[in-house]
C-alpha cells in the first residue's frame, strides 16, 4: 500500500541521485537533443523502456515514410498532404478520444507502437517524422492542445497533430474560445513556436496529471523530479511534490515544500488552504507518535 512509506526512506530512495545518473536536469542540451529523443530519454527514467529499442522502432518509421514520398523533390504542400494521408489514412494514427487522460496515450513509445495519443505525444512524433522529411516544423504548446507550425515554401500552415487536420485562422480562435471563454482571440503569442526544453516539461506535466488520475502517485513524484531538476526553483512545481507527498502520508516532505511555496508567493490565494493542511500533518504526525 502506498501508506507504508515513510519520510526517511522514501527521500533516501528517490532523491539519492548522483549527478552522473541524471540524464535530463537543468544543464541538458535540449537545443542539440532531437524533441522526440529528450522525450524517451525522459519515459526510459519513468519506465525503464528501451531508449535503444524505440530508436530502432522510429527509424524504421523513417524508412518506411520517405520510402513513399520519395517522388517528392520539394518539402511543399502537395508532399505534406501527402504524408498526412500515409500517417492518419494508410497507418491509422489518431488521437485517442475515448481514453484521452491514460498513461499509455502520453507515453512516446506507447504511441507509436497503438498509433493512438493525445495531441502533445502525437506531435513530437510528427514533428520527428515532418523534419526526416525535410520539412521545416516547430511546436506549439497551443492554450487548445498541442499544434505543429510547418514553413512552406509560400504560406505557413499549422497541424492538429491529434486530428491530422490542417486547421484556418479561424477554426484556431474557435478552439482558443473553447479553451478559455468565449470573449478569448487568437493572438500572435499563442502561435509562437515554443522550444525543446518548454515542450518536454509541458510533455512530462501531461505525463504526471495522468499518473496522479491513475493513483500511480510514486511515478507522478518521479516526474516531479525531472522537472525540478530541469528547473529547480520552480516553486509551483514544488508545491504540486508536496500534496503528492502528502497522498503519500510524508508529511514532513509535504509541510517542507508547503513552506517553500509561502515563503516564495505568500499573497497567492492558495496560501491560505497550505497554512491548513500544514496544520493538519502536524496534528496527524502527533497523532501518529503517540500509536
Amino acid at each position: 500500500m502506498i501508506s507504508v512509506f515513510k519520510d526517511d526512506v522514501f527521500e533516501n530512495d528517490l532523491f539519492k541521485n548522483e549527478e552522473s545518473e541524471m540524464i535530463i536536469n537543468e544543464q541538458f542540451d535540449f537545443e542539440n537533443c532531437s524533441l522526440v529523443d529528450a522525450a524517451i530519454m525522459a519515459e526510459s527514467e519513468l519506465t525503464g523502456v528501451s531508449v535503444k529499442k524505440f530508436q530502432d522502432d522510429l527509424r524504421l518509421q523513417h524508412l518506411v515514410v520517405k520510402s513513399k514520398l520519395s517522388c517528392f523533390a520539394v518539402a511543399d504542400k502537395e508532399k505534406l498532404v501527402k504524408l498526412i494521408d500515409i500517417l492518419y489514412q494508410q497507418q491509422a494514427f489518431k488521437g485517442d478520444w475515448k481514453a484521452f487522460f491514460k498513461v499509455k496515450n502520453a507515453l512516446i513509445s506507447n504511441v507509436l507502437s497503438r498509433r493512438k495519443g493525445i495531441p502533445i505525444s502525437l506531435g513530437i512524433l510528427l514533428l520527428d517524422l515532418l523534419k526526416a522529411c525535410d520539412f521545416d516544423a516547430q511546436g506549439i504548446c497551443f492554450p487548445s492542445g498541442f499544434l505543429i507550425q510547418i514553413n512552406l515554401p509560400n504560406e505557413v500552415v499549422y497541424l492538429d497533430p491529434f486530428t491530422g487536420e490542417l486547421p484556418s485562422r479561424e477554426l484556431l480562435e474557435l478552439k482558443v474560445r473553447g479553451q478559455l471563454g468565449n470573449h478569448a482571440r487568437l493572438t500572435l503569442d499563442m502561435l509562437k513556436p515554443d522550444d525543446n526544453r518548454t515542450i518536454i516539461k509541458r510533455l512530462i506535466n501531461v505525463i504526471k496529471a495522468a499518473y496522479i488520475q491513475a493513483e500511480s502517485l510514486e511515478q507522478a513524484l518521479l516526474c516531479c523530479d525531472i522537472l525540478l531538476r530541469i528547473e529547480p526553483d520552480d516553486a509551483y512545481e514544488v508545491r504540486d511534490r508536496g500534496f503528492i507527498f502528502q497522498q503519500l502520508d510524508c508529511f514532513t516532505l509535504a509541510s517542507s515544500d508547503f513552506a517553500y511555496f509561502i515563503d516564495q508567493f505568500p499573497e497567492d490565494p492558495i496560501v491560505s488552504l497550505l497554512k491548513r493542511q500544514i496544520k493538519q500533518m502536524d496534528l496527524e504526525k502527533n497523532s501518529q507518535v503517540i500509536h
